[in-house]
């Protein structure tokens, strides 16, 4: 559906109508902050408790003929390492026909996991979160410590399908056309992915159901949307952009959404929920290990001395180590981060840089060297009329918190059903159209509805790695009600790498994704700003509200005449972050004597190697399709399939 018809637009306008503050005389007021507060230290508690259940079951078994391999080796048909959004549908698809054994260093998740309000406030949490870290930025995040990214990763089983905000959005499906092409393999082309995408889907969200499927795994539903998004949407359409469905059939093009989030009657529907948990005990073919660190994959040399076959992995779980084999593959899909990282421990990546941290190389492949990112600028905080945004102190109350834990459907729950991602738009920028770089949107924003208090000012530099006194500006609005904008780049011309520091498993990668070094995503990411703030600043849609962009500059660009052209251009390189789509460090081609950045093949296949695949977002890149979890739960279908033909 590529554009809104005016009785699209009435529908979408009078379901949003209701919209309102929910707290009222029982709201939590500063014990909401509180709540905020105690959600790492509950994490952590729950996660030791996990923990120490989990090492003493691994006791009892030792000495168990069914569990032997704990000891010493497992022999399985195929040894998956990674239990994230991918990962949980790979293992639940493949333990259909064959043994599975399945390595994930994190735990089980927890109910706080499942509320969708606190959704931003779980990143960073060690015990859960990898929380990786970038390299300074030379050219943005000027306004974030040290200017490093925080790259939040899911570190338990569900992956980031826990962590993240739940935005169900696909994003641009024809760039699967393009690997089709690339590759000579019709399996990835738009039409045929487009199947797996409904087939997934449970649909429940704001727009028409002939787009999407009913019945799968996977729900999706309208949450509870802030007063202002009704206004956001009409502002849209004074300067042109339409109300359609992010994730329609036909082209992307321009325009303005509601969010739909993938939850069920109010919760997170996370990978491990809906495709791992309701088989794991129940399957005999499934074996799953938590709290297992995998160090490398265990090769042998074919007859001929130059194939690299893949055995099995070496990995250790509870001060122990041990070895797993397999007797068809082994799959990595840790992630772009951790997938590309423990090809490099493996021997497999960049000849020069394996040997110059003292790893013997085996294969040489670009593993890591085409990192792609979707990133921008959060700008804020826009301040609109009480009651038309969402406030923890006000918005969160003993009811709605009784409504959301007694079934969580239709409005019940109010704020809780609420991940604060309140809608998204997305536009074609002028220079884009008139360099002849893309006919498709490159600027991609999502509306948070996310008042930064005073008492949150810790919250919000823990999670986004904000200096304090950005956060502090953030917190200006005590008060008042406000929302923020992310513009983001959608397919930013420029990349990045990523590098070990030293061939010790356990530690932290070198991260650089290169944020604005290419001049053309520096005017991009401006024009998209101009837009989100004209976007409020000049329709009259919010003026009914009073929006406007809080009239203070940012630190850093205090001595910039305010909402001048220059102004905004010092923006840009502030708060300069991750839109959490990391991609491309395994990249999906032809052999790489024709593609210089392939890594695997349209099989998912490691050049080079045999018994060896990644499957996850490593393989996609951010300029073809959008990386998102939804994309990243299709490609588990898809991969499974792929894998079942050819062991058929």
């Amino acid at each position: 559906m590529s554009g809104s018809t005016p009785s699209l637009m009435m529908s979408v306008l009078r379901n949003l109508n209701p919209m309102r503050a929910w707290g009222g005389a029982l709201a939590l007021g500063p014990l909401a902050f509180t709540l905020v507060g105690m959600l790492g230290p509950m994490l952590e508690l729950f996660m030791s408790m996990d923990r120490n259940y989990d090492r003493m079951m691994m006791r009892v078994e030792d000495g168990r003929d069914l569990f032997d391999f704990i000891i010493g080796e497992c022999i399985m048909e195929i040894k998956l390492f990674g239990g994230g959004s991918t990962g949980c549908v790979l293992a639940s698809k493949l333990s259909e026909k064959y043994s599975v054994l399945l390595l994930e260093y994190g735990g089980a998740p927890t109910i706080l996991q499942h509320i969708p309000i606190y959704t931003f406030y779980l990143y960073n949490e060690p015990s859960i979160d990898w929380a990786h870290y970038t390299v300074p930025q030379k050219h943005a995040s000027h306004g974030l410590i040290d200017n490093s990214v925080l790259f939040p990763t899911g570190k338990l089983l569900g992956g980031s399908s826990q962590l993240n905000a739940m935005m169900y959005i696909r994003g641009n499906v024809q760039g699967f056309d393009e690997i089709a092409n690339k590759t000579g393999d019709g399996r990835w082309a738009t039409k045929n992915i487009l199947n797996y995408y409904r087939d997934m889907e449970d649909y429940n969200g704001w727009f028409p159901s002939y787009d999407h499927g009913r019945g799968g795994k996977m729900s999706v539903e309208r949450p509870n949307l802030a007063r202002f998004t009704k206004y956001l949407m009409k502002a849209g359409e004074e300067l042109g952009i339409k109300i359609r469905d992010p994730n329609p059939y036909g082209p992307y093009v321009d325009g303005i959404s509601m969010m739909d989030l993938y939850m069920k009657n109010g919760r997170r529907s996370d990978a491990y929920t809906e495709f791992l948990a309701p088989i794991m005990g129940e399957r005999g073919s499934l074996v799953v290990r938590k709290y297992a660190f995998v160090h490398r994959v265990l090769f042998e040399e074919g007859a001929n001395g130059h194939l690299n076959i893949a055995r099995g992995v070496e990995y250790e779980r509870h001060g122990k180590k041990f070895r797993a084999w397999a007797k068809k593959e082994v799959i990595l899909s840790a992630g772009s981060l951790n997938s590309a990282k423990l090809l490099m421990l493996s021997g497999v990546g960049p000849w020069g840089h394996l040997q110059s941290v003292g790893i013997k190389p085996r294969v040489d492949l670009p593993v890591g060297q085409y990192l792609q990112d979707k990133y921008g600028c959060i700008i804020g905080p826009f301040i609109v009329d009480k009651g038309a945004a969402i406030r923890y102190d006000r918005d969160i109350s003993v009811g709605n918190i009784i409504d959301w834990w007694a079934g969580g459907r239709s409005n019940d729950g109010g704020a809780f059903r609420s991940s604060l991602a309140e809608g998204t738009w997305a536009i074609t920028t002028k220079s884009a159209v008139e360099s002849g770089r893309t006919t498709a949107p490159n600027i991609h924003a999502y509306i948070l509805s996310m008042a930064v208090s005073k008492e949150l000012e810790s919250g919000a530099s823990k999670s986004f790695n904000i200096k304090p006194e950005v956060a502090r500006f953030m917190s200006m609005t005590k008060g008042k009600d406000s929302f923020l904008q992310l513009v983001t780049l959608n397919k930013p011309l420029g990349y990045g790498n990523i590098l070990l520091r030293d061939a010790n498993p356990y530690s932290p990668l070198l991260i650089d994704p290169r944020y604005l070094e290419d001049p053309r995503d520096f005017e991009g990411l401006v024009e998209g700003i101009k837009f989100a703030v004209e976007l409020v600043e000049r329709t009259h849609a919010f003026s009914k509200v009073r929006g406007h962009l809080m009239r203070r500059p940012i630190p850093g660009c205090q001595e910039i005449n305010f909402m001048s052209d220059e102004y905004f251009r010092c923006l840009a390189r502030q708060i300069t972050v991750t839109a959490y789509k990391y991609s491309g460090t395994a990249p999906i081609g032809r052999h790489p004597s024709e593609d210089p950045w392939a890594v695997v093949d349209s099989h998912l296949r490691v050049y080079g190697t045999r018994g060896l695949r990644v499957i996850d977002g490593s393989v996609l890149q951010q300029k073809h399709v959008s990386i998102n979890d939804v994309t990243c739960r299709m490609l588990g279908h898809v991969a499974a399939d792929i894998v079942k033909q050819d062991w058929f």
